[in-house]
Formats: C-alpha cells, sequence, structure tokens
C-alpha cells in the first residue's frame, strides 16, 4: 500500500509525539516517587529524633523549627485539614510514647500527624517535587516538537506545487508553470522548485520560439501557393492546369498537414471525436495523397466497414501516412489494406528492417539505406495518432511482408 510523504511524516512525527508523552510521564511518576520516598524518610527521622529526645527528658522549646529541620512544616488552612482527616487514606500507625504518628496519603502527597492526649499536629513536606520544572519541560519540547512539524509541511508546500507544475507541464500546459519572478527558498524541496521553474521557463522559450517560426514559414508559404494557385487558372492548356492545381493543392494540403504536426509535437491540439466509417476515412487520406494510381497499386479488402470514433482530420492523416510509408519502401510498389472488426492491416513486400521496429518510431528517424524522402517524422506521427485515440500499433514480418496493424477492439458496426 502506497503513502503520500505527508502521511508518513504525519505517522512518524505522531509515534515520536506519543514517545515523548510516555517518556515524560514515566519520568514524572519516578520523580514523585523518589520524593515521596524522601518525605517518608523524613517522616520517620523526625519521629525517631523526637522520641530520642523524650527520652533524655530533652524536648525541643521550638517545635516549628524543628519540624522545619526535616522539611516540614505545619498544616494551618483548616480546610485542608478537615479534608486530610476526611479524605485522606491512612498508609501507616504506630503507638509511640509521645501519642499516635499516623502517615496519611491526600491527593498523592504524604503527611504526617500526631495525636496525643493534649496536641493534634499534622505537617507536610516542604521539599519540592520538580514537576513544575517538568511541566515547563515537556511544553517547551512539545512546542520545539510542533514548531518543527509545521516547519517541515511548510517546507512541503513548493513540493505539492511543483508535483502539480510537473504534471501540467507534461500535459503541455505551459500556463502557471513558468513564474518570471519565482522566490527561491532556502530549502533543498525550494531550491529544486526553483530550477525546475528555470528550466520550464527556457522549455517555454524555445516551444515559443519554434511554433512562432514554424508558423512564420507556414504563413509565408501560404502567400506564393494562393497566388500560384490563381495563375494555374489563367493557363490555356487544361492538361498543364490541372497538373499545376493539382501541385499547389498538395503544397496547400502539406501545409496544413505540417501544422498538425506541430500541434500534436507541441501537445496543443485536442480531439474533435466522432463516429466515421473506416471507408470514408480511407477516401480522405486517398485524397490527401493525390495519386493518380492509387487504386492500381493499392488493393483494399473490406471484410467489414467499422464505425471509428476518432478524430477524422487527424486519423486520415495516420492512415494516409501508413499507406504513403508502405508504397515508398515496397519493393514492388504495392499495397494490401484490410479491415475487420478489430484490425487494420497495412501489408507491403520488402527486405528486413535492419534494426527494430521501436527504432524507426522515433522523431527524424529514417532508413538511410533507402532512397525514399522525408523527415522521418513517419512512424513518430502514426504511433502519437493511435495513442491519442487510445488505439495500439503493432508491427509484424513474415514471409517478406511487413504489416502495420492498428488495433482498436470490437467496435460498435451498426449504421451511422
Amino acid at each position: 500500500m502506497r503513502y503520500s510523504l505527508t502521511t508518513k511524516i504525519t505517522v512518524i512525527f505522531a509515534i515520536g509525539f506519543i514517545v515523548i508523552c510516555t517518556l515524560f510521564f514515566m519520568f514524572f511518576k519516578l520523580q514523585h516517587e523518589r520524593i515521596l520516598g524522601k518525605i517518608s524518610e523524613n517522616h520517620y527521622n523526625s519521629i525517631s529524633w523526637l522520641l530520642s529526645l523524650y527520652q533524655k527528658s530533652n524536648m525541643p522549646e521550638d517545635w516549628e523549627r524543628y519540624f522545619k529541620n526535616f522539611d516540614l512544616a505545619y498544616v494551618k488552612n483548616a480546610n485542608l485539614q478537615k479534608a486530610i482527616f476526611d479524605h485522606g487514606t491512612l498508609v501507616s500507625r504506630s503507638d509511640t510514647l509521645i501519642g499516635v504518628v499516623d502517615t496519611i496519603r491526600y491527593k498523592n502527597n504524604l503527611y504526617l500527624r500526631i495525636k496525643n492526649q493534649s496536641v493534634t499536629i499534622i505537617l507536610e513536606s516542604t521539599l519540592h517535587s520538580g514537576n513544575d520544572s517538568i511541566l515547563a519541560s515537556f511544553i517547551i519540547v512539545m512546542a520545539l516538537f510542533i514548531s518543527l512539524y509545521v516547519s517541515i509541511f511548510r517546507s512541503l508546500v513548493p513540493l505539492k506545487k511543483l508535483r502539480s507544475d510537473i504534471r501540467k507541464f507534461a500535459a503541455g500546459n505551459m500556463d502557471g508553470v513558468c513564474v518570471v519572478n519565482f522566490s527561491k527558498g532556502n530549502d533543498e524541496i525550494s531550491e529544486v522548485a526553483y530550477e525546475f521553474n528555470n528550466a520550464a521557463c527556457k522549455i517555454k522559450d524555445l516551444i515559443m520560439s519554434r511554433q512562432l517560426f514554424l508558423r512564420t514559414i507556414m504563413h509565408e508559404l501560404k502567400t506564393p501557393i494562393g497566388k500560384g494557385r490563381i495563375v494555374s487558372e489563367m493557363i490555356e492548356d487544361d492538361t498543364q492546369k490541372e497538373r499545376l492545381i493539382a501541385i499547389f493543392e498538395r503544397l496547400n494540403i502539406l501545409i496544413n498537414e505540417f501544422a498538425k504536426i506541430e500541434q500534436l509535437l507541441s501537445k496543443s491540439y485536442s480531439l474533435d471525436y466522432a463516429k466515421y466509417r473506416f471507408s470514408l476515412i480511407l477516401d480522405q487520406a486517398k485524397d490527401m495523397m493525390l495519386l493518380d494510381d492509387f487504386n492500381s497499386n493499392v488493393k483494399v479488402n473490406l471484410n467489414s466497414d467499422p464505425l471509428l470514433k476518432v478524430d477524422f482530420q487527424l486519423f486520415s492523416l495516420a492512415i494516409k501516412n501508413l499507406i504513403d510509408n508502405a508504397l515508398k519502401y515496397s519493393d514492388d510498389k504495392k499495397v494490401l489494406i484490410t479491415c475487420d472488426n478489430k484490425t487494420i492491416s497495412i501489408k507491403n513486400h520488402g527486405k528486413p528492417l535492419d534494426r527494430s521496429i521501436e527504432h524507426y518510431k522515433q522523431a527524424f528517424i529514417r532508413d538511410n539505406s533507402s532512397k525514399a524522402s522525408g523527415m522521418g517524422l513517419g512512424l513518430y506521427i502514426i504511433e502519437h495518432i493511435c495513442s491519442m485515440h487510445k488505439f495500439s500499433l503493432d508491427y509484424n514480418y513474415a514471409n517478406g511482408y511487413h504489416e502495420f496493424l492498428i488495433k482498436f477492439g470490437k467496435l460498435d458496426n451498426e449504421k451511422a
């Protein structure tokens, strides 16, 4: 079972609090027993010495002063005397030459009572138990203990914010993560939070610079593409006109794809889910590729036409990139697409990969031995899109065929 750091610290301090209270209680009890033992000894000594004086007929003239030598004093409070008589517990009693001598326990204290025919006196001890100093020490220790507990929890406050900021940062949300005037604390946690804030600010600046650079380039490219598209309409030769229009349309689609890729890489793209038949998604991918010989090079076997809940444009881009990669790296420039209720399979004939498929799924990785051009973002983007849709992208190689499988499980196949 996992517990938070604050819970563990609280448990440790709770155990420490119990241990300290127990130790002080035991020390308090031992100190009290020691004082009671000393009082009992003073009672015995005072009576023994008094009996010795009585036998010598040399009784003290000042009784109060005599008992003071044994740290004893008269109980002069009448109410206290009555309470001792009425509620005290008799500990011991002795019949002596000077009268009956009783030791009485009342409210955790010992009193000495001497009673004869002429007088009854009650004596109490003047020894200081030291309990006040023990209690003061206990209060000081507890105050320090609680102050340390509060101080540690205050030190953990930046850690909680750091955890929240890291989650936002991982999700691509930079708002509130980078603080310009971040105050640096004196403890290690505050220093870590300070360094993370500095790193987040630098990364945020880099991402903003990259976004600004890419968006500026895409904006600048759209202007000549738009002008070229207008000029192409003025060409009289219909064949050349259609070719130029197709080229500029293709360039415009590429710019839009780059915009989606930039948003994916910066994690600022939000999915627009809806249900679409795979055949419709495949038609969109086909339009995006702008291949005149698509049907002659790509064979499609729809064992079923599942209804997929996806972002139409984004998932079409993933299918388009898979088909595009399959055509690029196919020995015979042929691709087979198969679809059922659980998977989408795209196969092509080719040589085995030099490295594992995980190597080629990284960003900006491409097969240098191939003549195919590109930035090496194909598989990286495809896997990223599949992951965003909670689909899995698997790869197999058997009998000279590469096969990429998008697995989405059994879905609702009713009519949309």
